[in-house]
């Protein structure tokens, strides 16, 4: 995989490529026009960076649908399946991964002359710069602590293997390189919509919707027609002329949106952290305790990534995992009982065994805020004060808003240890004040906290 050159284009250079990807874009539209896609309320404009977003020609309101596109112009999994190149793919491999299906139909049309598709693969980015696979060793270094380092590694290696794997397996693959592989691989991760409906069923790319940029909740939704014959978009609230018109790329944590789309948001309520979580050492009860959280060993970790909701499924596994890490063998039995009575997660169990998994839970939060080579504070000071370019902003976003869930959750551990050691009525009377500044984690403090208090001898 090839970085992207270091070495600074003239101002004629940048006219010259600024002429040729319009001369691009118009070729895209006339092509979907012709085709039959309809689109009257929208314009693609260039950004002062050089990227592209999408705006109102006219007011927008809600309920229109804003963007149509047929299903001839759409490249679903199924035409990409069934081409000559997919066919070989599924009768020598049959991957799990789809992406590999629609990365392999667009280098396949790439190097056909007169492919139909040619408009559309002219549309896309020659590059990837702004996303981390590409970071050189400076931006890189701003991740160190961050998960997203290990996710990078993941990456690249996943790549690698499908790569070589396919070259292997498939009759001519090698005329694609590498390089070229990844563009294909990162155009339709970076690109990709998931249909539902008229008997469409699946990830697929489409030409003119990929070009709207990120923002929740979005100005549009989009669905295909019941007859299946379009893509549509339609307005969910009014757009005036000249404001942008945003898509959402979907409910996720930074360290993906930075991975697949190059951009990080702040107070991203989607945002996830990651913890590695295991047995206490020298635990007498290791053994059984192994069994029980099925893990390989009584010493190997599990890792967890959870997000700020208290209630979401990864965060209540992590809270049952850590219950049961840390219970006394009293404990035990009574988990044994509720695990193969079929029990999915286990429920506070008391309020010493709360405080152990609120202990182990901070200690992994301080573990995993010690990995960075900044504080939380000294990201906010950059951010505010630093001129920084595009990439090393993300990076430094990435690990504030990664510190700031690291935190919180630290805060929650605090707060409930020195909550379980109050006495029932202090708790009482603090539970009853309109003024108790317990925040985000109010629900756990009083339904999970306050009744294991009330129920503590």
């Amino acid at each position: 995989m090839s970085a992207p050159s270091s070495t600074s284009p003239t101002p004629s250079d940048l006219r010259t490529s600024a002429e040729a990807s319009e001369q691009k874009l118009s070729n895209l539209l006339r092509w979907l026009e012709a085709g039959g896609a309809h689109f009257p309320k929208l314009r693609v404009v260039r950004q002062e960076n050089g990227e592209r977003s999408v705006i109102a020609q006219t007011d927008i309101a809600p309920g229109e649908v804003v963007l149509q596109v047929p299903r001839s112009h759409m490249l679903t999994l199924e035409l990409a399946r069934t081409s000559e190149i997919g066919r070989r793919i599924q009768s020598e491999l049959n991957p799990d991964n789809e992406d590999l299906y629609l990365a392999s139909f667009l280098l396949q049309e790439r190097h056909q002359e007169g492919s139909f598709w040619t408009p559309f693969l002219d549309s896309l980015p020659e590059a990837f710069p702004h996303l981390p696979l590409f970071y050189g060793e400076a931006e890189r270094t701003q991740l160190k602590g961050s998960l997203e380092l290990t996710l990078l590694e993941f990456q690249a290696q996943s790549l690698q293997n499908d790569y070589q794997q396919l070259r292997e397996k498939i009759p001519g693959y090698e005329r694609f390189t590498l390089d070229e592989f990844v563009w294909a691989r990162l155009s339709v991760s970076s690109r990709l919509f998931g249909v539902k409906k008229g008997g469409l069923l699946g990830p697929c790319l489409v030409p003119l919707a990929d070009m709207l940029n990120h923002r929740r909740p979005p100005d549009v939704l989009w669905e295909t027609s019941e007859d299946g014959r379009f893509f549509e978009m339609t307005a969910q609230n009014a757009v005036a002329t000249g404001d942008e018109v945003h898509d959402s790329y979907g409910a996720k944590s930074n360290d993906l949106m930075l991975l697949h789309f190059g951009f990080v948001t702040e107070r991203n309520e989607q945002d996830e952290i990651f913890l590695s979580l295991g047995i206490p050492e020298g635990d007498a009860l290791a053994a059984m305790k192994q069994s029980l959280l099925a893990l390989p060993s009584p010493t190997t970790p599990r890792p967890f990534k959870v997000p700020r909701q208290l209630d979401h499924a990864s965060t209540q596994l992590m809270f049952s995992f850590l219950r049961i890490a840390h219970a006394t063998p009293e404990e035990i039995m009574i988990l044994a009982n509720r695990l193969i009575g079929g029990a999915k997660t286990i429920e506070p169990l008391g309020v010493a065994n709360e405080a152990r998994v609120l202990g182990a839970l901070a200690a992994a939060c301080e573990a995993r805020l010690a990995g960075f080579d900044t504080s939380f504070e000294e990201d906010e000071r950059v951010l505010r004060e630093d001129t920084l370019a595009p990439n090393a902003r993300n990076c430094v976003l990435l690990r504030r808003e990664e510190k700031r869930l690291l935190r919180d959750y630290l805060a929650l551990s605090q707060t409930g240890q020195e909550l379980l050691r109050l006495p029932r009525e202090e708790f009482e009377q603090r539970a009853a004040s309109p003024h108790t500044p317990w925040g985000w984690i109010d629900g756990y403090a009083r339904q999970a906290l306050l009744e294991l208090v009330r129920r503590a001898p």
